[in-house]
């Protein structure tokens, strides 16, 4: 597929602690893109480009997700530091994995 300077795509990138999904979500195009980049989104976001906005919404969910669990280990164990945590797995009931996630 052939993409020029003002066609669409949209933008995932990892969430940080503040995130809503506006943040992690976004339609651009490579013009767009080029604000961002500027803007500060850099590839410590793990920013991925899709050009079919449910595969984005999808993977945006995941991301969001993992977000989440993040924020409820950290209220369940508020004796421990969310820094021990370094990995975040979600399974399906038969063991699948649905989502899996190293933390920096």
């Amino acid at each position: 597929m052939r993409l020029g300077p003002n066609d669409k795509f949209w933008i995932v990138r990892d969430p940080n602690l503040t995130s809503e999904s506006s943040d992690v979500l976004f339609e651009s195009s490579l013009r767009d893109l080029e604000l961002q980049i500027r803007g500060g989104l850099t590839m410590e976001y793990n920013p991925t480009l899709f050009t079919d906005r449910k595969e984005a919404e999808s993977e945006a969910k995941r991301r969001l997700t993992a977000l989440e669990a993040y924020r409820a280990i950290a209220r369940a164990q508020p004796q421990q530091s969310i820094e021990d945590v370094a990995r975040i797995a979600l399974f399906d009931s038969r063991g699948k994995a649905l989502f899996e996630a190293e933390l920096p």
